[in-house]
């Protein structure tokens, strides 16, 4: 299983760096996790973008799905479509609703992506199997607005936990992966009764609860001391912390 990391920032990456995005290859097949600011432009130069098999997109805040936009140009320029759509599109509960009001603030028919890709809305609880076996399984984390996290299992495993707050569903679904791609957004655990993001401390200290393999700590924002971000989740997590940038490409 290979991840190469087309995004690893926040709402805000840094200068030059590109918001969530993530390409995960096994077995020949394409899945991209999420696709938020510049991720469109990054994955031209890796491959062709009618080549991804599924798209995921963990929730429908901007730094995670806008990219979408330009994705869909890139595998066609024709506003008509293909004549054949090509791979899935799984967007969570009320996603398809959030993008016709996108579509439709930017002057875009409404059925713009559904004209290249099969659109859907996966649902709580589910589970797919992609093409060479492999197995894609969601579940719900604690967010700002519903969010999911995503674990793929084939020659390997990752759990991707989208952005969340500690959460014991999450756990769960990344129990015993081989790598956990966990948010580190915040430099302190947030303290009101509403909470979506982890700190690099919590990031590890789930991937214990899990006992994962490795762990790699992604979503900064644009002054994020990256070091400073391994130091802090090092004491928390035994195993291998590593650091997501963008560009970075792991085998496992």
């Amino acid at each position: 299983m290979r991840l190469t990391i087309l995004g690893s920032g926040a709402a805000c990456a840094g200068a030059g760096g590109n918001s969530s995005g993530y390409l995960v290859e096994d077995g020949g097949v394409r899945v991209l996790l999420d696709c938020g600011h510049g991720v469109a432009s990054s994955l031209l130069a890796l491959t062709q973008p009618a080549e991804i098999d599924h798209i995921f997109v963990s929730h429908m805040h901007a730094d995670h799905f806008i990219d979408l936009l330009p994705l869909r140009f890139a595998v066609t320029k024709d506003m008509g479509g293909l004549p054949e759509r090509r791979g899935c599109l799984h967007l969570p509960p009320g996603g398809r609703a959030a993008l016709t009001q996108v579509l439709s603030a930017v002057s875009f028919p409404s059925d713009f992506l559904e004209t290249v890709w099969n659109v859907r809305e996966y649902q709580p609880g589910e589970s797919y199997t992609l093409a060479s076996g492999l197995q894609v399984r969601l579940a719900g984390g604690v967010h700002y607005i519903p969010g999911w996290a995503i674990r793929i299992d084939g020659s390997s495993s990752l759990t991707y936990t989208g952005d969340t707050a500690p959460s014991d569903a999450v756990c769960e679904l990344a129990a015993g992966s081989d790598l956990l791609l966990a948010e580190a957004t915040l430099d302190e655990p947030e303290c009101g009764a509403v909470k979506g993001h982890l700190t690099a401390s919590q990031a590890a200290e789930l991937a214990t609860s899990a006992q994962v393999g490795r762990l790699m700590l992604t979503h900064f924002w644009f002054d994020t001391d990256r070091q400073a971000v391994a130091d802090q989740a090092a004491p928390h997590f035994q195993g291998p912390v590593l650091v997501a940038s963008d560009g970075l490409v792991t085998e496992f």
